[in-house]
């Protein structure tokens, strides 16, 4: 016995002092030593006690080992003395078993595992014959390093009954144990091959200066406007009037866009050469004076004229300081375009 735990001892110090394996992978070979203490069912008439052993196994994937694992004890008698005069026996036991590890962070992994174990007791004995059955084990496993790790584990297998076994009846059984050990993995090493790629070439950066057409030549001018204000314009040689800072030909310009203000070019009764009336105080009296048409179309300068009332919503214009009754009127048809519009003064003084 003195023997056999020190052999153990030497194991687990071989194995945490070995620096010949690297991490595990699929193939990868783990190599541990473990002790324990086992608890056996009052069944098979020993008592509980400590052990040594150790495992081998071989990753079949890289979370589960496939392994096997030796133990030895020498449990004591639960009566004693017995046959010949033994107070203890040897009691090996042997498992096979998967065991699956799911990694809870980096270094923790939960361990899982099933399989099968056969018990051996050995010596004169007057206990359960020798047997085996299904067995479990759950556990922890702490990665110290690529090469070594620890392994904490509960154990527990079952053995049936069988009444006609040599040497003694066996009755069925449920044996536990925890333990605890140290595990090293072998596999072969990679070579690190580092291939030195060549820079990549420097990106191609495109600068494009975008160049706006020159501006249409054109001669800046002022039209009045129905709102009373002026605006500048540009006029090219060929007579087409352009707007804005681009220069863009009035009728090129889109929905919505065009000059403030109301013109009269589209109103029926422009059309028609209708009289309009504007009304007017007259010797102190209100009158509403007739106006028509008179004339062609002119320009105006905003400066020149004034606002003095409106007829069906477009702005009646006449000259800046024109006393009442005016003499003349201003109709703006289109921007920068006016109709003048007069009345007959002597009928209206009578």
């Amino acid at each position: 016995m003195k023997g056999r735990f020190i052999l153990a001892i030497a194991a687990g110090a071989a194995l945490l002092f070995s620096d010949a394996a690297e991490a595990q992978q699929a193939g990868a070979l783990e190599l541990g030593a473990i002790g324990g203490f086992a608890v056996y069912d009052s069944e098979v008439g020993i008592e509980s006690a400590p052990f040594v052993g150790g495992r081998l196994g071989i990753f079949v994937m890289p979370n589960v080992l496939l392994e096997g694992q030796w133990t030895y004890g020498e449990p004591d008698l639960t009566d004693q003395p017995g046959w010949q005069g033994r107070e203890f026996i040897s009691h090996e036991l042997y498992q096979a078993r998967l065991v699956y590890t799911h990694w809870l962070g980096e270094s923790m992994g939960l361990l899982l595992g099933a399989g099968y174990t056969q018990d051996n007791y050995s010596r004169v004995r007057n206990v359960a014959a020798r047997g085996g059955g299904p067995a479990g084990l759950l556990g922890l496993r702490y990665r110290w390093s690529d090469l070594i790790s620890f392994r904490l584990e509960g154990t527990a297998y079952h053995v049936s009954e069988d009444l006609e076994a040599h040497v003694a009846p066996r009755p069925q059984t449920l044996n536990l144990g925890i333990q605890a050990g140290a595990s090293v993995t072998f596999r072969d090493r990679e070579v690190e091959t580092i291939v030195e790629l060549p820079a990549p070439p420097p990106d191609t950066v495109m600068v494009t200066e975008e160049v706006a057409p020159p501006l249409p030549e054109a001669s800046p001018t002022q039209i009045c406007l129905s709102t009373g204000e002026n605006v500048t314009v540009y006029v090219t040689p060929q007579g087409d009037t352009l707007v804005g800072e681009q220069r863009v030909r009035v009728d090129q310009l889109g929905p919505g866009m065009g000059f403030a203000g109301e013109y009269a070019a589209d109103r029926q009764w422009f059309i028609a050469d209708t009289p309009i009336t504007l009304t007017q105080t007259v010797s102190n009296i209100e009158q509403d004076l007739e106006y028509v048409k008179s004339g062609g179309e002119i320009g105006l300068d905003c400066a020149n004229v004034v606002r003095v009332g409106e007829y069906d919503g477009i702005p009646l214009f006449a000259d800046v300081g024109a006393e009442v009754p005016y003499e003349t009127l201003y109709v703006p048809v289109t921007p920068g375009v006016w109709q003048p519009y007069q009345t007959d003064l002597a009928a209206v003084r009578g």
